[in-house]
Parts: C-alpha cells; sequence; structure tokens
C-alpha cells in the first residue's frame, strides 16, 4: 500500500524508479496505472535473491526498503518473518553499499513494545516482552534490522534513515488485519457487517493518511539531513479502536446500526498482550524535515470511504 503511494508521488516528481515485489502480499492492481509509464519498471521478485536483487538494482541512487512479513496469526509465517525482515533488510543494505545508495529503511511503531513513555521519542528506552510470545517477531526483527541499518552506517558510511512508521491507510489498504483496523471498519459498515474488536476497543492509536506517510518518506529520502537518523513519520492524533469505529460509522451514514462484537484477545491470539497506547513524538520529524501531518483522522476517513463507496 505505501510502496504503490510513493511509487505515484516519484512518478509524478519525475524522477525513474524500479518496483521489486514477490506479490505474496502486496497486488498488482495497486500499480497498474503506472506499468506502461517509461519511467517506471516493476520486477516480480523475492528479497531474499540476492542475485537478482543486485542485477535489478545496479545503478540506483536511492533505495526505499518497505519489504516485510508481518502475519502473526499465521504459524506457517514464523520462519518467514525472521527471514525477509532480518536477511532481507541485510541484502538491501548490502545493495546499498554496492551502488553508493542512499537507503531508506521502513521501520515500526511496534519497535516501541511496551514503553509507556508516552508520546513515544526515538531516544526512549524500548520494553519488548518475553520471545515466547509470538506478538514480538515482526518488532523484534524490525529493531534488529535497525541495528543493521547502523552497523552499515557507522561502519561502510552507508547514508541511510531509518522511519519508524505509525499507522497508514488508504482506499489501498487490504481489508485484513495486515491493512489496520481502518479500512476493516470502514469495509464492514458500508456492507452493513459485523466489527470484530479485539479486547475492549480502549486501546489507542495513532492512524496517518497516506498522502502524510509519502510525504514523510520522500523528505528523508531527499534531505541529507536525515542521514543516520530514527525518525517517527504519522499521526499524533491519539483515538480509541472503539471510538475509531463510532466515528467510521458517523462518516459513513449509511442509516444502518452499527454492529460490534467484541472479542478477548486470548480467544484470538491464545498468549497475547496488547500495546494500549500508541501515539508517536514528531518533534524530530519537524526540526529535521520539516514534516507535519496535514490530514487529520477525519478527512483521511472520509477520503478512504469516498473512495471505497466507488468499488461497491
Amino acid at each position: 500500500m505505501i510502496g504503490s503511494h510513493l511509487l505515484d508521488e516519484l512518478i509524478k516528481r519525475g524522477y525513474e524508479v524500479i518496483g521489486t515485489d514477490d506479490l505474496s502480499f502486496g497486488k498488482l492492481e495497486k500499480i497498474q496505472h503506472n506499468l506502461d509509464n517509461k519511467n517506471f519498471k516493476f520486477y516480480d521478485c523475492d528479497i531474499l535473491d540476492h542475485d537478482k536483487m543486485n542485477v535489478i538494482a545496479k545503478g540506483v541512487d536511492v533505495i526505499a526498503h518497505l519489504a516485510a512479513v508481518k502475519k502473526l496469526g499465521k504459524e506457517e509465517f514464523d520462519v518467514r518473518i525472521m527471514e525477509v525482515n532480518g536477511r532481507g533488510t541485510e541484502s538491501m543494505f548490502a545493495l546499498a553499499k554496492s551502488n553508493k545508495a542512499r537507503i531508506i529503511f521502513a521501520s515500526t511503531s511496534d519497535v516501541y513494545g511496551m514503553s509507556s513513555d508516552i508520546p513515544l521519542r526515538e531516544d526512549g528506552d524500548i520494553l519488548m516482552g518475553t520471545s515466547s510470545i509470538k506478538r514480538w517477531s515482526y518488532a523484534v526483527s524490525k529493531l534488529y534490522s535497525e541495528h543493521i541499518a547502523f552497523a552499515y552506517y557507522r561502519h561502510y558510511g552507508v547514508p541511510m534513515v531509518v522511519l519508524r512508521y505509525f499507522g497508514g491507510f488508504s482506499p489501498r489498504s487490504s481489508a485484513s488485519w495486515s491493512g489496520g483496523h481502518i479500512p476493516i471498519f470502514i469495509d464492514a459498515v458500508l456492507n452493513d457487517k459485523e466489527i470484530i474488536i479485539h479486547g475492549d476497543g480502549k486501546q489507542t492509536r495513532s492512524m496517518a493518511y497516506i498522502s502524510d506517510i509519502v510525504n514523510g518518506t520522500v523528505l528523508a529520502m531527499t534531505n541529507d539531513k536525515a542521514t543516520g537518523q530514527i525518525i517517527n513519520i504519522g499521526n499524533d492524533e491519539e483515538l480509541s479502536v472503539i471510538d475509531t469505529a463510532y466515528l467510521i460509522h458517523e462518516i459513513a451514514n449509511t442509516g444502518k446500526k452499527l454492529k460490534l462484537k467484541l472479542v478477548p484477545f486470548k480467544e484470538l491470539f491464545g498468549n497475547y498482550r496488547d500495546i494500549m497506547r500508541r501515539i508517536p513524538d514528531l518533534t524530530k520529524a519537524r526540526n529535521i524535515l520539516g514534516y507535519r501531518p496535514s490530514v487529520s483522522l477525519r478527512q483521511g476517513i472520509e477520503l478512504t470511504i469516498k473512495a471505497m463507496r466507488k468499488t461497491l
């Protein structure tokens, strides 16, 4: 989702872009409108195929490394999470080194773990749960990848920026949990379906519309002051999951009753501990990149509902 919108913006700015994806999660239809553009080439490639990636990436100036696996609810992805997010990231930094390219690494707010230091700051301490709980594997794989980034920066001088994305959404988001709760809730409301709320729904999130995520990414790609930095990117509005469902229902104005179902975390995920608050401190993004989110949560939901209605 993020990659397809980033592609749109880079093409609009006149860049030549190479895109890769193994299409195990991503869908070609999201970039279909750019496939015939003379400034874009797409390759179906697994990030772990280093030899093929080395050929594809030859001569690039900037790498935006967005590839990751997060499917925490499916056992078959246990090893894949660590392989793609760990070895895949090391492979991308090796490509950046050989091409003398700048690399933007997409990390995640998940790396803050259970930190209670709200709003979450890039220099704050990190608190992870026990390794026996799968919930932390994605976060730890991304945290390990951040250390890869700094190792290549310090040892090889690879110019890099680590962006810790907080939740993002758009009309292209997957209507599954990998796409976050907002597109799932919108899909449910528009189709008069039941909304499943994990736990009591009082956990809060800070969700950004895609244009702000893309803007922060492009600023990091083009600003040398960001080199060697970890920077939060997202929206610092805070709203609980259950109140987000109410807001979506209000904006959609379908005339239908809101259908909510609260499901305990244990029933869904077994031994699981959710993060109750997740809000970014955007001070560093403002000071280094001049970044400020420009689309409110309500505006982003309105735009997404309007676009998703056209597909019904």
